[in-house]
């Protein structure tokens, strides 16, 4: 099978079958879980027909991969990456749980095509008003689970944005944390998230726009395997 992989989906795809391309088409078909880091292409994965689970971590395209021919596909999870546009999810008619934390989504509107949707992951992404007040309501009462970010979350990421600092700021395990999706930051998104609490976030945005920018320059700020 002759296709131009991303360099991280060649790898993955290689990790799965056991050697280095190039690839049966028997070989593409039975992959049925496929893990990729930082491809900055998603070219090709929609010949992976056998898909039922997809992660994608730390990637730098923008637009949602052309999922409509994974008829299979149940899970997919975009964490980490510069995923902007959710346009063409409902295409893949089986999909029944969404992953996509940490991106720079805004418009969820494309999620309400999806019939099948169990839950959806969208913490971490700087939603419109629009999303929040009639997006999420309305799939909320079509039984789908959702978890988003609060207000003073996408407020704070907002602001970053406006001020020229595309990062991340969400909550786990009862602290606030700060990312920087895709590449063009870093090159291991998923790695070096700080911990700072949101009136840090705000008074460096105030004054120290400098320090917030080097923030991730900060080791002492880094979590530890021992922090919650």
């Amino acid at each position: 099978m002759n296709v131009d992989w991303d360099p991280a989906i060649s790898r993955a795809i290689s990790a799965n079958v056991g050697h280095p391309p190039p690839f049966s088409v028997d070989e593409t078909q039975s992959v049925s879980s496929l893990t990729v880091r930082h491809a900055k292409s998603c070219g090709g994965l929609e010949d992976l027909h056998g898909l039922r689970i997809l992660l994608l971590v730390g990637c730098g395209f923008p637009d949602l991969p052309p999922i409509g021919s994974l008829v299979d596909l149940k899970s997919l999870t975009i964490s980490e990456s510069a995923l902007r546009n959710l346009e063409g999810v409902g295409g893949a008619e089986s999909l029944r749980s969404l992953e996509l934390a940490r991106n720079f989504i805004e418009d969820l509107t494309p999620l309400l095509e999806c019939r099948q949707l169990d839950s959806v992951n969208v913490s971490g992404n700087p939603l419109s008003d629009k999303s929040v007040q009639e997006v999420i309501p309305e799939l909320t009462g079509k039984g789908v689970r959702v978890i988003f970010p609060t207000l003073k979350e996408r407020e704070l990421m907002s602001r970053m944005r406006d001020a020229g600092l595309p990062f991340s700021y969400y909550q786990m395990s009862g602290s606030f944390r700060l990312c920087r999706p895709g590449l063009d930051l870093t090159d291991m998104p998923e790695a070096d998230h700080i911990k700072i609490a949101p009136d840090e976030v705000e008074r460096l945005l105030d004054g120290d726009l400098e320090a917030l920018e080097n923030i991730f320059d900060r080791k002492d700020l880094i979590p530890t395997l021992l922090d919650p």
